[in-house]
């Protein structure tokens, strides 16, 4: 392998390992909540994963200094991605499928744009336009089929989730700004703490942390563990790792891994059914998110 090509290869395979992660997150999520509550797991799986981040990037910590109003900035959007979007994923995933919130999370890019535009922070192409269409048609074939069963519970976990998705798609428009000025890992780190803080005080309001809802089996911790440190920190640390290497549009590429391993996951270790009405909603969800990377190669004509 030439040394031109090693950097996009190792970048393609970090991107997809970190994708693989995070959709196996959602079936090993779903066999963890019948030994404990949503609330409780969702703490206990990101304050693992902040661990395990701090571990890995504690030089960088110590040399970064916010000032106060950066950080109260940092503070709200850690409430809004590390506490409103792992709470509505845990909490959705216990009506829902693995393989629905995967395809459901595919589509935080298109959320993304959509608030931007809303917010004006950036304009809506032609493009941009076709990609946003592209996607929620393919969420609403996937999202259609499998509903002979439990329709409204499936559907009601499905709208959990999606709220979950749109939280963590207004951390990725609004913190854009800060990542600039003090880097990808330390804004994401110090919005993983007071996220994991709040997390905490809703796990003692509505869960049971300290009345049962730790007391995993042996199988139980295993689960917590795959989700903090596999599926959390490794996840997101190969996924910066990636894009050191790759571009966005080649990361987006890979990113179709984490609903492909979610719904593969979700048949080999609950027994999900996967219909080809799904597999196409995945394909439609997933082409939308390259093109909407895509267009951050050009200029367009904007409407």
């Amino acid at each position: 392998m030439s040394g031109f090509y090693k950097p996009i290869f190792l970048g393609l395979f970090f991107a997809s390992l970190a994708s693989a992660l995070g959709g196996i997150g959602f079936s090993v999520t779903r066999l963890a909540l019948p030994e404990t509550d949503p609330f409780t797991l969702s703490f206990l799986r990101w304050f693992f994963m902040l661990l395990g981040l701090a571990l890995f990037s504690l030089n960088t910590l110590m040399r970064v200094r916010f000032a106060r109003k950066d950080l109260a900035k940092v503070c709200i959007l850690g409430f809004a991605y590390f506490s409103g979007f792992p709470i509505c994923l845990t909490f959705g995933l216990e009506f829902t499928t693995s393989g629905r919130a995967g395809i459901l999370f595919a589509s935080m890019p298109i959320w993304t744009i959509i608030i931007a535009t809303t917010f004006k922070i950036e304009s809506l192409s032609i493009t941009k336009f076709i990609a946003i269409f592209l996607a929620f048609g393919g969420v609403i074939l996937s999202l259609s089929s499998n509903l002979t069963d439990n329709t409204t519970q499936k559907l009601f976990g499905d709208m959990i989730i999606t709220i979950g998705v749109i939280s963590a798609s207004f951390f990725t428009v609004f913190a854009k700004g800060l990542i600039r000025q003090y880097g990808n890992q330390p804004v994401m780190i110090y919005s993983l703490i007071f996220g994991v803080l709040f997390m905490f005080v809703i796990a003692n309001l509505f869960g049971s942390p300290f009345s049962g809802s730790i007391n995993f089996s042996l199988s139980g911790w295993f689960y917590v563990f795959i989700l903090g440190i596999p599926s959390g920190a490794l996840m997101i640390y190969f996924w910066g790792l990636a894009l050191k290497m790759i571009s966005p549009t080649q990361a987006s590429i890979c990113s179709g891994f984490n609903p492909l391993t979610a719904f593969l996951a979700g048949a080999l270790f609950l027994g999900e059914s996967i219909t080809p009405l799904f597999v196409i909603g995945f394909l439609f969800v997933v082409s939308a998110v390259v093109l909407l990377q895509m267009t951050n190669k050009k200029n367009e004509k904007y409407i």
